[in-house]
């Protein structure tokens, strides 16, 4: 029986130590694939950041001649840029108002 013990612990120490050395292949294979799917991501990334700076750049200056332009406009006109302001704070308060309206109150488990 001594035997038979010792000959079933011993393979299964050799079927630990199988078994460890496979978790440690796996873990170094997904280290590996994890290091590549980073990489491969964050040349991904790089790339679409240069394609789009170019373009931003360009839509900050169309912005900022537009602002300018606007400005200059308000400058010239304030009377109908004053109109303008307060015709359009006029529209939203009272879209607010309207939709604040029409909404029902809550009903609340206590009522």
């Amino acid at each position: 029986m001594a035997a038979t013990t010792d000959d079933i612990r011993a393979s299964v120490s050799k079927d630990i130590a199988a078994l460890q050395q496979e978790v440690s292949r796996l873990q170094k294979m997904i280290s590996a694939q994890g290091a590549e799917a980073y990489y491969e991501v964050r040349d991904r990334a790089g790339k679409a950041y240069e394609d789009a700076l170019p373009r931003a750049k360009s839509a900050v200056a169309q912005i900022r001649a537009e602002g300018v332009a606007a400005a200059g406009a308000a400058r010239e006109h304030p009377a109908a840029t004053t109109t303008a302001l307060a015709l359009a704070g006029a529209i939203g308060f009272l879209a607010g108002y309207l939709l604040a309206g029409s909404q029902e109150p809550p009903r609340h488990w206590w009522r």
